[in-house]
């Protein structure tokens, strides 16, 4: 039997709760007014296998040799297949495959939300993008905030298709329930659910159950393999249009359904009372943060989890896409790490920025400066040279830890400034100035006592000879290369870490800068992949 607070808690909470989600289309996850979209994304039909009508998509094919995932993202209550969706920019920056079918468009008519039609709609999307794309079968995954997300508990239970997984994000999972919310804060969308149930002759309760994921059968064997990730940020239904019971309510269904020996894992009704109430939680059950955001609540069970973090209604992008477990699992390593560069870790797609996206239970704390050296007063300015400032740098990285904490890894990423034209004359010093700084960040930690981290030594990425500036960088990929030798006998010699990022990024380089030395965003998300990999070995 499926747990459910009172009836007359359901009002109570609809009538105290104050919405400050705005309803003119321009709140972040229901924009049905921008249409902006990145190049290479493009519309496309597909024929409805259940009714013949023409329904539309945005379609972006990968464009690499070997298969690649595929990203089924779903849009909002009040959207269609046009609303710009933030993630479409981070799977053309994997050059995943992606597609966003339209599934009937907004919620606000029989054929849409919920019904068999669409359902329908997106096993044809789905489809498509496998038959037009570049698809690794194995790793489809279904990701969708608020109607979206809805959208996505119904596929997960429904779609006939073998998806691998579903990720929905504030997602409403009982319609009957939502809309006496919606009815009680005043929001639109309970005009909406009238006009699908009755064609806005009023509210069918019943239809309205028909529809919602909450009421419908769950088929393991269509799910065999498969994971169900559930997000919700804990203010939602205050500052949002769904509260966080929707969430918690389905993942306690599946629990259910699902592990019947394991029913402990339930979120209690005493507890899920407490965090709407409260907006916390006073004794939470994890201490990871998530995307720099505190966890309220987490439990995970094999093939499912759910999340209450630090939030309204809304999806945690960036990070959002690293979540989801491409090839079987999530990045959900809990590290700190510290990353030390020159000005290619200073933008804001920067490797480091690149980590704390891929890494997102992760702390990177960043301490990149451009112009850094290794050990040269760049520019005739002191405070250039890491050396000479490694200490401070240390001090302000840990001042930005918990009481307590230390770092796991340390990734150095230097030597580009040091092979300048100014400094030709100098290159014997570099790989000795590098052993110096990995030996001072080792006595730092002894004379502080402090746990020495895993050190790891970034080579300075190729140069292009064609672009860069002769008069200060000249010559610089070949010093670069000599230096790179030099540094992987410097690693094997303190016992540090070594990756060679030069020679992962040297193919096709001339696509991954502009001036012939800084890389571009697609550039510094490939060497933030590498070490990820690293860290995964």
């Amino acid at each position: 039997m499926i747990s459910k607070i009172s009836f007359f808690f359901w009002i109570t909470f609809s009538v105290i709760s104050v919405s400050l989600f705005a309803q003119d289309g321009k709140a972040a996850w229901d924009n049905t007014i921008s249409k902006a979209w990145p190049e290479g994304f493009v519309p496309a039909e597909i024929k409805s296998s259940a009714d013949g009508i023409m329904q539309k998509a945005i379609f972006y094919k990968s464009r690499k040799s070997a298969s690649q995932p595929l990203i089924v993202s779903l849009h909002t209550w009040s959207g269609d297949f046009l609303q710009e969706d933030p993630l479409a920019k981070e799977v053309q920056l994997h050059d995943w495959n992606y597609i966003h079918p339209d599934f009937r468009g907004r919620n606000n008519r029989p054929e849409a939300c919920g019904s068999e039609l669409v359902v329908t709609d997106i096993q044809d999307a789905i489809e498509f993008a496998v038959k037009n794309g570049n698809v690794d079968t194995a790793n489809v995954h279904i990701v969708g905030v608020s109607g979206g997300g809805y959208a996505a508990l119904l596929t997960y239970l429904k779609l006939r298709y073998p998806v691998k997984s579903f990720n929905a994000w504030a997602s409403i999972s009982d319609l009957e329930n939502w809309y006496w919310e919606c009815q009680g804060r005043g929001l639109k969308y309970a005009g909406d659910l009238e006009m699908v149930t009755t064609g806005g002759k009023g509210f069918d309760a019943v239809e309205a159950r028909k529809r919602s994921p909450m009421m419908m059968e769950y088929q393991p064997e269509l799910r065999n393999g498969a994971f169900l990730n559930i997000y919700a940020g804990i203010h939602d239904g205050y500052t949002g249009s769904v509260p966080i019971s929707h969430s918690v309510q389905f993942f306690n269904r599946m629990v259910d359904e699902m592990f019947p020996n394991h029913t402990g894992k339930k979120i209690s009704d005493s507890t899920l009372i407490s965090l709407l109430a409260k907006q916390t939680n006073p004794h939470p059950d994890t201490i990871l943060m998530l995307g720099g955001r505190k966890i309220h609540l987490f439990r995970e069970l094999p093939g499912l989890s759910l999340t209450i973090f630090e939030g309204t209604h809304e999806m945690i992008v960036p990070q959002a896409l690293a979540l989801v477990p491409v090839n079987g699992e999530k990045n959900i390593q809990k590290l700190n790490i510290l990353t030390i560069g020159d000005s290619n870790g200073t933008f804001e797609y920067s490797w480091p920025q690149q980590l704390k996206k891929l890494l997102p239970f992760s702390k990177v704390v960043n301490r990149s400066i451009s112009g850094n050296t290794i050990g040269f007063d760049n520019l005739d300015r002191p405070e250039l040279n890491t050396l000479k400032n490694i200490n401070r740098y240390l001090e302000e990285a840990f001042s930005e830890m918990e009481n307590g904490k230390e770092f796991d890894y340390i990734f150095i990423g230097l030597g580009t400034n040091d092979t300048k034209r100014i400094f030709t004359d100098r290159q014997k010093e570099v790989a000795n100035n590098l052993s110096s700084l990995i030996q001072m960040i080792q006595q730092f930690m002894l004379d502080y006592n402090r746990q020495i981290p895993a050190i790891c030594i970034l080579t300075p990425s190729p140069m292009d000879e064609q672009k860069v500036n002769q008069e200060k960088y000249g010559g610089g990929d070949e010093r670069i290369q000599k230096n790179n030798r030099q540094f992987k006998k410097i690693a094997r010699q303190n016992q540090v870490g070594f990756l060679d990022t030069y020679t992962s990024l040297k193919k096709g380089f001339p696509e991954k800068t502009e001036d012939g030395v800084h890389l571009n965003e697609k550039a510094q998300l490939d060497l933030a992949n590498v070490i990820v990999d690293y860290l995964n070995m």
